[in-house]
C-alpha cells in the first residue's frame, strides 16, 4: 500500500512539473493563432493599420521564418546551459513582440513584433519537450510529451476566443497575450528544477541526485542508486563520443542520430504540406474558402476547442496504441476529408458554368448546352443533405490531423535523439519544420489564386496520402520504451554489434524502469 502511494505521488509530481514546463508554450500557441483572428480586420479599409493581401501573407509567415532562429539558439542553449535555463528565457522575445504589435501599432512594428514572437516560438519548441522526456517516467512519458501540443493548442484557443470577443481590437488582444509568458516565467523560476540527465552530463552528481529526489522519480535509497547508475552509465556512453561542437556534428553521422533526424524531418515535411499550420494561421479564411456558411469566427473557436480536446485524446491514443497506429489513422482521415471537400468545391456550380459549345450556321445564334459535370454539380450541391458537408469534412480534418500529424511529430522530438545531440538535433528538426511552414504559409494566397480553392485542398489531400505511406513504412514506434532503448534500436539497425557500455546502460535502464513502475 505504501509503495503504491509513493508511486502515485511520484507520478503526480512529474505530471505537475511537466505541465508547468509546457505552460511556457501558451505564448507560442497565441503567436500561431493571432493572425487567424487579426488579419480579417486588418484587411478592412477602416482598419487601424490597413494592409493588402501581400502584406497579410507577410504578417502570417514572418513568425515562421523567424522561428528557426529561436530553434537553433534553443538547441545550443539547452545543451550548454540546461533545460531549465532554456525555459526561463522564452518570455523575453515574446513579451517584446506582443508589445510592439499592441502599443502604437504600425505595419513596420507589426512586422518586427511577428519576428520577435517567431523567435520566442522557436525558443519554446525544444526546452519543454526535452525537459518532459527527461523528467517523466517511461510509463507516462508518451502522455506527457503530448502536453507540448496541448499547451500550444490551448494558446491557440485563448487567442481565438479573445479575437472573437474583442473583434477589431486586435491590438488589445496582443497586449493580453504579452501577460501570459511573463506570468509563466515567474512560476517556472520558483517551481521547476533542472533535469537529472543534464546535470549528470555536466558531472554535477550531487545536484542530479537532489533533482531526482525532488521530482520524486526515485524515493528509496535503492531506487535513487539504481536510477543514478542507469543515467550515469548512459551519460558516460554519450560522453565518450564527446560533446565538443565538431564532435557533436560528427555524432550526427552515427546511425542513432542521422536515422531519426531524417525520419523526423520527413514527418514534419508532411505535417506542413498537409495544411495543418495553414488552418491555424488562416483559420477564418479557410472556413470561408471551405464553403462553411456559419459565422467564421464562431467556427474558428469551435475548431480551436476541437483541436484542444483531441490533443488530449491524442495523448490517450498514443499511450494506448503507440505512435504509429494513430498516425496512420490521422493520415487516412486527413486524406479522406480533404479530397472529399475538394471534390465538393469542384462540383460547385461556380466551377462548372454553362459553356457555349457550338455556333449554328456561323450566325448570331449560339447553342448552349449543359455538360454532364455542370448538371451533376447542380444536383449534388442543391441537395439539403450536403449543406453541412463542408463543415463536417473540415471538422473531420481537424480531429484526425490533431491525433497524429499535428501533435505526434512534436511529441517524438524529445524521444528519438541520443542525449549528446538531442538539443542540436531537436533544434535542427524544429528549424526545418518552421522553415517549411514559412514557405507554405507565404505561398497559400498564391496557391489559392493559381489552383483555386478546390485545387488547394486536392494538393493537401494528395500530400496526406503520401504522408500516410511514409508513416506505414518508416516511422518507428517509441511508446513504452526508455530513451536508451529507443537509441539502441537505431544502433542495432545500423550495425549488428553493440558497444559494451551501451549494452550495460540499456540493461540498467530496463531495471530502473521496472523499479519505478507505478504498478509497483
Amino acid at each position: 500500500m505504501e509503495e503504491g502511494t509513493k508511486a502515485k505521488k511520484s507520478i503526480v509530481n512529474q505530471v505537475f512539473l511537466c505541465c508547468l514546463a509546457n505552460s511556457a508554450l501558451l505564448g507560442s500557441g497565441m503567436s500561431l493563432g493571432f493572425t487567424a483572428v487579426a488579419l480579417p480586420y486588418m484587411l478592412e479599409p477602416d482598419s487601424l493599420v490597413p494592409i493588402d493581401d501581400i502584406q497579410a501573407s507577410w504578417i502570417a509567415s514572418l513568425a515562421s521564418i523567424a522561428t528557426p532562429v529561436g530553434c537553433l539558439l534553443s538547441g545550443h542553449m539547452v545543451d550548454r546551459f540546461g533545460r531549465r535555463a532554456g525555459l526561463l528565457v522564452i518570455s523575453i522575445p515574446l513579451v517584446i513582440g506582443w508589445l510592439l504589435i499592441g502599443l502604437n501599432p504600425s505595419l513596420t512594428r507589426i512586422y518586427l513584433g511577428r519576428i520577435f514572437t517567431g523567435v520566442g516560438t522557436g525558443l519554446c519548441s525544444i526546452p519543454a519537450t526535452v525537459f518532459t522526456a527527461e523528467v517523466a517516467d517511461s510509463t507516462i512519458r508518451g502522455v506527457l510529451v503530448t502536453g507540448t501540443s496541448a499547451s500550444i493548442a490551448c494558446g491557440v484557443v485563448i487567442v481565438y476566443i479573445l479575437g472573437a470577443l474583442l473583434k477589431s481590437q486586435w491590438q488589445v488582444v496582443a497586449l493580453i497575450c504579452a501577460a501570459f509568458p511573463a506570468l509563466t516565467t515567474v512560476l517556472l523560476y520558483f517551481l521547476v528544477p533542472e533535469t537529472p540527465v543534464w546535470l549528470i552530463s555536466k558531472n554535477r552528481l550531487e545536484e542530479a541526485t537532489a533533482s531526482l529526489m525532488r521530482i520524486n522519480r526515485a524515493s528509496s535509497p535503492a531506487q535513487v542508486k539504481e536510477e543514478m547508475q542507469a543515467l550515469t552509465d548512459q551519460a558516460r556512453s554519450n560522453q565518450k563520443r564527446s560533446l565538443a561542437f565538431t564532435a557533436t556534428l560528427k555524432a550526427l553521422t552515427r546511425p542513432e542520430a542521422y536515422k531519426p533526424l531524417v525520419i523526423m524531418n520527413t514527418f514534419f515535411f508532411f505535417q506542413q504540406f498537409t495544411g495543418t499550420f495553414v488552418v491555424i494561421f488562416y483559420a477564418v479564411d479557410v472556413v470561408k474558402e471551405a464553403g462553411v456558411t456559419m459565422n467564421p469566427f464562431v467556427v474558428t473557436v469551435v475548431i480551436g476547442l476541437t483541436r484542444l480536446v483531441f490533443t488530449f485524446l491524442a495523448a490517450y491514443l498514443s499511450k494506448r496504441f503507440g505512435r504509429r497506429p494513430p498516425s496512420i489513422v490521422s493520415g487516412v482521415g486527413m486524406a479522406v476529408s480533404l479530397l472529399t471537400l475538394a471534390t465538393y468545391l469542384y462540383l460547385q456550380p461556380s466551377h462548372s458554368e454553362v459553356a457555349p459549345l457550338a455556333r449554328v450556321g456561323g450566325g448570331n445564334i449560339t447553342m448552349e448546352i449543359l455538360n454532364t459535370t455542370s448538371t451533376t454539380a447542380t444536383l449534388i450541391t442543391s441537395s439539403e443533405s450536403v449543406s453541412y458537408l463542408p463543415l463536417t469534412m473540415l471538422m473531420l480534418y481537424i480531429l484526425t490531423s490533431t491525433i497524429g500529424f499535428l501533435t505526434l511529430p512534436w511529441s517524438m522530438i524529445g524521444e528519438v535523439y541520443p542525449s549528446q545531440v538531442r538539443g542540436i538535433a531537436s533544434g535542427l528538426t524544429t528549424c526545418m519544420a518552421y522553415g517549411i511552414s514559412f514557405f507554405v504559409l507565404k505561398m497559400y494566397p498564391y496557391m489559392k489564386e493559381v489552383l483555386d480553392k478546390h485545387g488547394v485542398f486536392y494538393f493537401f489531400g494528395t500530400m496526406a496520402c503520401l504522408g500516410t505511406l511514409f508513416v506505414i513504412f518508416f516511422l518507428p514506434e517509441t511508446e513504452g520504451k526508455t530513451l536508451q532503448e529507443i537509441e539502441m534500436q537505431f544502433i542495432k539497425k545500423g550495425r549488428q554489434t553493440v558497444q559494451p557500455e551501451e549494452e550495460v546502460a540499456l540493461q540498467n535502464s530496463k531495471k530502473a524502469t521496472i523499479v519505478r513502475s507505478p504498478q509497483r
